[in-house]
């Protein structure tokens, strides 16, 4: 026997999901930097280097004198030349006054008048040593002063950029539920 029944069909639904992801961008300028050195002091000092060299002694050895000790010596010379004189005119005129006691006075003054005395030259290196030029000689002297100065540095931050995209979810329905149902069996068969 054949009774009758439903059949049932049932489609469950189905949702789908549709994501859309968040995005971040960052851009991170560089710091800025600044930096500035100053130049450093620098300051030197001289003094001079001194170098005294004395060659007077060499100088009186040549025949050159210091013009104080020239005039002295000159000045000497000439008053011993002057006593000379005088004592050679006045021996010369003793001879002239005796004229007649004979004796050739005037050729013998004529004479000793008409040729002096031969020169001698000698040969000599002059200094005669290297002990005669007196040197002395002072180094220079250099200080030197340095000042340092600090560098100036400037760091300028900057903040991060960022930029957010927000993400989405949107969820739908993909398919709809569904129930069938249909009488199976009896009269509904088709039998009757």
């Amino acid at each position: 026997m054949n009774l009758p029944h439903l059949e049932m069909r049932q489609t469950s639904a189905k949702i789908g999901i549709n994501t859309t992801r968040a995005t971040l961008e960052q851009h991170q300028a560089p710091a800025t930097l600044s930096i500035e050195q100053p130049k450093g002091n620098l300051s030197i000092e001289t003094v001079a280097a001194r170098l005294e060299i004395d060659s007077t002694q060499a100088m009186i050895e040549t025949g050159r004198l210091p013009a104080f000790e020239s005039v002295q010596r000159y000045a000497e010379y000439g008053r011993q030349m002057g006593q000379q004189a005088v004592g050679r005119a006045a021996s010369e005129g003793d001879q002239l006054m005796r004229i007649e006691q004979g004796g050739n006075a005037v050729s013998r003054v004529a004479k000793s008048r008409d040729t002096p005395p031969a020169e001698v030259t000698t040969l000599g290196f002059s200094p005669r040593s290297l002990e005669r030029v007196k040197i002395n000689y002072t180094p220079a002297e250099v200080q030197l002063n340095y000042t340092a100065e600090r560098p100036r540095i400037e760091v300028q931050i900057n903040r991060p950029e960022l930029n957010v995209t927000e993400g989405t979810v949107e969820i739908y329905l993909r398919e709809q539920n569904q129930l069938d149902m249909w009488p199976v069996g009896g009269m509904f068969d088709g039998e009757g």
